[in-house]
């Protein structure tokens, strides 16, 4: 059988002590149900005028009698509604205690993967697929949810199983003996289904994922779309992917089902086998068979139950399996803490990069090469270069996202390595070309760069970025943007970004290729913005427009990872003149 480790494991995820009293309360359940049981023999025993002389049964009836309660009738009746008043009590008990360990359980889980993906280098999570981590959080998680369900049934059954086993072995060892050998062989043949549940389990996983990719590939291509003519080939793949992952819980569901039908079809076989064994062969005592005709004629239900949440448990684990893989491999490219929060830190002189070198792990050439730059306190400096040359992967070093392979980067004359680096990325605002903003209003989406920013702190950063037109809308700063702020302009998304990037009042803004989307009028502002920011703030511009180069203390050209050209811009085009 597949091992159950994993699960195991994840149970320690509970505090030991709800663990423990769930147990307890396992035990408690299994335990009363056993003895009243026990206590319908001398029940039958006066109902029929037999005597049985079990030696447990007469112990048991002799503690009920230690504590008042005669064996008639009426006393032994008192003391079986007592016990199921008891265990339903105790199972009431026992089902709150694991609903909240089971939805703590995965919310944990859920919580930690998600925490390790927010503290992975960057370096790593660019060659992730999102949809696969989206997957992963979502669909996979809940699905060891379900796993988890059913694990905990499964503990549950086992220890009621166990109870029901020891009054059947008190009553009659031989015929319990019996039904264990028959029981266990019924269990092992079923040993195939298992391992068709865990490879089903792999196998919705993979389809799991290309689900969620062609959802997320599609709504983000909408647009594209319409525009192509072609919404019938998106709907064709989502449903060929659909079409695959419901024939698998088809298969699932059919390898269930079946295993039930051939467990119920040889459950009755052995019940009338064991009633035969007892009546005719053995002969035992009406009471006492009436009393394991009971016992496994519920046994062989649970049985199955049991059967049937260990498949879905086993169906669950390669989904655990996966959660653990991406912790672990989480763990292994995880960023250095940082041990204390050092808040802003201001660039007084310079930042610089000596002898930058980096290289992408998917790609065969680097992506800079031997790169030395200084950038003065307070000053703009524009980037320039053809796609792909390496001014988004500088612009990553120089926030701190990526660490180089060679060479490092100072802020007045200290390194920015290992833990730093995390540290540096909070005096750094970022502005990309393709603006993120949340399903959320304006000042939700602004205060998420400083929660803590007052009105005021806002109305400088609108007025610095040449956003005051959020004033001028109906709801103002509570205008709801949309869905990656689709009910805004190009222009003005651009300028909410940079009001949220001025917002967190950085010492360093990088803006990466932040207007060459934009129309005439809407890149003159932003331009009109950044250039009030001359003197404040060091700024790094990487764009192709000459309109950058404008106002910019010095321009860097970048061709093939290498600086070309570096100085003002009437030195860099000179000099990029006599190169030609």
């Amino acid at each position: 059988m597949t091992s159950l480790h994993p699960f195991l494991k994840l149970l320690n995820r509970a505090k030991r002590s709800d663990i423990i009293s769930l147990l307890a309360l396992m035990l408690l359940s299994s335990a009363t149900e056993g003895i009243g049981l026990i206590l319908l023999v001398p029940m039958l025993d006066i109902l029929s005028g037999a005597n049985t002389n079990n030696p447990i049964v007469n112990m048991v009836v002799r503690i009920v009698g230690f504590f008042g309660f005669t064996s008639s009738i009426g006393g032994l009746l008192i003391v079986f509604v007592a016990l199921v008043s008891l265990r339903s009590g105790v199972q009431y008990s026992q089902e709150r205690l694991s609903a909240r360990l089971h939805h703590k359980i995965v919310d944990s889980l859920r919580h930690d993967c998600f925490s390790a993906l927010l503290n992975v280098k960057w370096s790593w999570l660019i060659n992730t697929r999102r949809s696969d981590l989206a997957s992963l959080l979502l669909g996979d998680i809940n699905q060891i949810g379900v796993g988890l369900h059913f694990g905990l049934g499964f503990i549950i059954t086992l220890i009621a199983m166990a109870a029901y086993i020891c009054v059947a072995f008190a009553l009659s060892p031989f015929v319990t003996a019996i039904v264990l050998i028959t029981g266990g062989l019924v269990f092992s043949l079923l040993a195939r289904y298992r391992q068709e549940a865990l490879r089903l389990g792999f196998d919705q996983i993979k389809t799991n994922r290309a689900l969620y990719g062609d959802v997320q590939e599609s709504l983000a291509g909408i647009k594209l779309a319409k525009i192509l003519g072609n919404e019938d080939r998106h709907l064709a793949f989502l449903t060929q992917t659909t079409d695959t992952l419901r024939q698998l819980q088809f298969d699932f569901i059919i390898n269930t089902s079946f295993s039930r039908a051939l467990f119920q079809t040889g459950g009755a076989i052995l019940l009338a086998a064991y009633l035969y064994l007892g009546l005719i062969v053995y002969r035992i005592a009406a009471p006492e068979l009436l009393t394991l005709v009971l016992i496994f004629s519920r046994m062989i239900p649970m049985f199955m139950a049991g059967q049937q949440q260990l498949h879905h448990l086993i169906h669950a684990l390669p989904a655990l399996t996966e959660s653990e893989r991406l912790l672990a491999e989480c763990e292994s490219v995880s960023e250095p803490m940082v041990k204390s929060d050092q808040g802003v830190r201001q660039i007084r002189d310079r930042l610089q990069l000596e002898h930058i070198s980096f290289k992408y792990a998917t790609r065969d050439q680097s992506a800079l090469r031997d790169v030395s730059l200084t950038f003065p306190a307070r000053t703009t400096t524009a980037i320039m270069g053809a796609s792909g040359a390496g001014k988004s992967t500088l612009a990553d070093i120089l926030m701190g996202l990526l660490e180089p392979d060679q060479g490092e980067m100072l802020v007045d004359g200290v390194s920015i390595k290992g833990p730093d680096r995390r540290s540096w990325r909070k005096s750094v605002s970022y502005v990309p070309q393709d603006t993120f903003l949340f399903q959320d209003s304006i000042r939700q989406n602004l205060l998420w760069a400083n929660p803590e920013a007052s009105e005021a702190d806002i109305l400088r950063a609108l007025e610095q970025s040449s956003a005051q037109f959020v004033y001028s809308l109906p709801q103002g700063l509570d205008t709801i943007v949309g869905d990656n702020g689709l009910r805004l302009s190009g222009g003005e998304r651009q300028r909410i970004a940079l009001a949220r990037a001025l917002l967190k009042r950085p010492s360093l803004l990088i803006l990466d290729e932040a207007t060459s989307a934009l129309d005439i009028e809407n890149e003159a502002k932003i331009r009109q913005a950044i250039e009030q920011l001359h003197g404040d703030l060091t700024v790094v511009i990487i764009g192709h427009r000459l309109s950058t180069l404008e106002h910019a203390d010095q321009v860097v050209i970048v061709q093939d990872g290498q600086i070309k050209a570096n100085g003002c811009w009437s030195e860099v085009r000179k000099s990029m003149d006599t190169q030609q």
